[in-house]
């Protein structure tokens, strides 16, 4: 029997140790999912955008989920974020900020999701650094920034305001007053030396981060630090008798207790369309309630004062026009030019109608003349002319009027359904549509777009009996003074009207009833002139 040795003996308890820990650690990585963790976030500006790294302590993995348009993102599925921040204000263009978030369902909040915010809508590419520990995020710029060429560094891009030799802050205070000039000097610093040097109780919280450069001279040490927090975009509050200074965007417990909360309600617009008129770093602070056609806005006093009144002046009342129209049918083709006259002092102006190729003429005739009225009846009475329709309609500034005179009729069709052809009897429109959308801008002008259709009957369908349609569209745009009357003329409807009659019994009779029957075809044919005029309806009308 052979005894084993001593090393053979060390070296078996050797790797048995080793899997043991193997087995130990490998129990360890699965009740616990391996992470790395975000250590800082870091922007750089570029001439032509915005650099951005996400730096961690371990290999990094990304997803590129969609890095183009005003938001973009990326997703870091194995990573927690370390930096201590949700929100970076970044405000260098195209940028606006950044934004930290853990999705939900995550597990042992491990993986985030960087949300960039853009003042614009471009593009961007994300890489990954040569140690894999980082990726760069490239926002692209739509403006090129100028360069600044140092001497080691000859063809090195800075950021678009260069730093001067005389950087820092100059702080002096005499009989209460305080004077102040500061270039590129670290907000943290120079309120350090403005409490120094007056006494004033002042701190800014961690989360700021600014350069402020800025001359004022001989005002209270109060008024100092609110024209720096206004100028900077910072709220500014007083905390047990110590004014605050904190980011604008509440991101956290202490700037929401710097910032104040108001709804506005939207009243003569949508509160989607109000608030997308706002510049585009507003949205950080803006919420729409659609349900109360409201604004809602969280954001330090000053900044809430504005924001208030740059929406008093963006959400005034839309002009309304008064469209009022006459439509008249006149029964002899022969009485069109007669009808376009109607007084009208320049009958000329009315261009010619080619029925017979579909055109349709516009024209504007100016105001209508007084005897446009007695004209018309006169025609009226000797059976020539017929008013169809006086409608008057008010419409918002830019919305649609609708005219419609004719009648409702039924035709086949059909359509596909399980593979097998189906028919259907409809209702359509048979007539003239006619549909107004006038625009002002408030200089005693009124742009419409006035756009007719003609729908009539062109024959009957042999086998169904269903009337079979023609149509003709047309679409223009005219501009016009407040008053001022469009004429359009060209409205051509045909219609055939069949009548049957017999004589009852005879003309059911076999063989010989055809001879107690009788058909009749009948075609009515009619010109349409159409007068639109719109009003600018004045404000207490």
């Amino acid at each position: 029997m052979r005894v084993p040795s001593n090393a053979f003996i060390m070296k078996s308890t050797f790797f048995a140790a080793l899997w043991l820990l193997a087995t130990l650690s490998g129990v360890a990585h699965a009740q616990g999912r391996a992470y790395t963790t975000i250590k800082s976030i870091i922007a750089t500006p570029l001439s032509n955008g915005v650099q951005i790294s996400v730096l961690a302590d371990g290999i990094l993995q990304y997803r590129d989920d969609d890095m183009s348009g005003r938001q973009m993102g990326a997703t870091f599925p194995d990573a927690r974020n370390g930096t201590g921040k949700n929100f970076i204000n970044l405000n260098r263009y195209p940028v606006s900020h950044l934004q930290m978030l853990t999705p939900q369902g995550a597990q042992n909040g491990i993986g985030l999701r960087l949300n960039i915010f853009n003042l614009s809508s471009t593009t961007g590419s994300i890489t990954r650094t040569p140690d894999g520990q980082g990726v760069l995020l490239t926002i692209q710029s739509d403006r090129t920034l100028p360069t600044v060429r140092g001497g080691g560094n000859a063809g090195a891009s800075e950021a678009a305001t260069t730093v001067a030799p005389d950087e820092g802050a100059g702080v002096s205070f005499k009989d209460g007053l305080i004077s102040i000039r500061a270039v590129r000097a670290d907000i943290h610093e120079l309120m350090g030396a403005i409490a120094r040097e007056s006494g004033l109780a002042v701190a800014v919280d961690d989360a700021v981060d600014r350069k402020v450069s800025l001359n004022l001279q001989d005002v209270t040490p109060e008024s100092a630090v609110r024209t720096i927090g206004t100028a900077y975009g910072l709220a500014l509050a007083p905390i047990n008798g110590i004014l605050m200074l904190s980011e604008g965007v509440p991101s956290d417990l202490a700037t929401y207790r710097a910032s104040s909360t108001q709804s506005f309600r939207i009243q003569n617009s949508q509160a989607d369309a109000v608030s997308g008129l706002l510049p585009n770093f507003l949205s950080q602070y803006v919420k729409t309630n659609a349900e109360q056609n409201a604004i809602v806005v969280t954001a330090p006093a000053q900044i809430l004062t504005k924001i208030g009144a740059d929406l008093g002046r963006v959400d005034v009342p839309s002009p309304q026009i008064a469209i009022e129209a006459i439509a008249v049918e006149l029964s002899d083709t022969s009485d069109l030019d007669i009808g376009l006259r109607f007084g009208n002092p320049n009958p000329g102006q009315f261009a010619a109608v080619d029925v017979g190729s579909g055109s349709l003429s516009y024209n504007t005739i100016g105001a209508l003349p007084r005897s446009f009225e007695a004209n018309l009846k006169a025609l009226e009475l000797k059976g020539r002319a017929r008013v169809r329709a006086r409608p008057q309609m008010v419409v918002v500034n830019g919305a649609t009027a609708n005219l419609f005179i004719g009648s409702q009729r039924f035709i086949l069709t059909q359509f596909n359904q399980s593979g097998q052809t189906q028919n259907r009897i409809q209702p359509v429109d048979v007539g003239v549509k006619l549909s107004v959308t006038p625009l002002t801008g408030g200089n005693g002008e009124i742009t419409a777009r006035v756009a007719p259709e003609v729908s009539n009957i062109t024959e009957l369908d042999l086998q169904s009996g269903l009337p079979v349609l023609s149509t003709r569209r047309s679409e223009t745009t005219v501009r016009i003074k407040d008053g001022e009357t469009i004429a359009i003329g060209g409205l051509t409807l045909d219609q055939e009207q069949t009548r049957r009659g017999k004589i009852p019994f005879l003309g059911d009779l076999p063989l010989f009833g055809p001879l107690f029957r009788s058909r009749k075809n009948t075609t009515v044919k009619t010109e349409l002139v159409v007068f639109v005029t719109p009003h600018i309806v004045k404000p207490g009308n």
